[in-house]
């Protein structure tokens, strides 16, 4: 898949004023995209993201579970 940033200016990012490298934190696809290459601070960052968004998800049915069983106990 390719793309175009509005910060890179041939190999240079203009956003933070280093040489452009896609994924790295400050980037604007930080924590936003998977990249190939397993180093880039970007993975660790979706998988971040996606572990907090899961554990949100299990609290919130946990959440809806505890509030079914307390309306089962009083016959809804």
């Amino acid at each position: 898949m390719g793309w175009t940033c509005s910060h890179q200016k041939g190999e240079f990012c203009d956003l933070l004023n280093i040489v452009c490298q896609p994924g790295t934190k400050g980037c604007t696809l930080y924590g936003k995209a998977v990249f190939a290459d397993p180093s880039t601070p970007s993975n660790e960052a979706v998988a971040r993201r996606e572990q907090m968004r899961r554990k949100k998800e299990e609290a919130e049915h946990e959440e809806e579970m505890r509030r079914l069983m307390e309306q089962a106990k009083r016959g809804f």
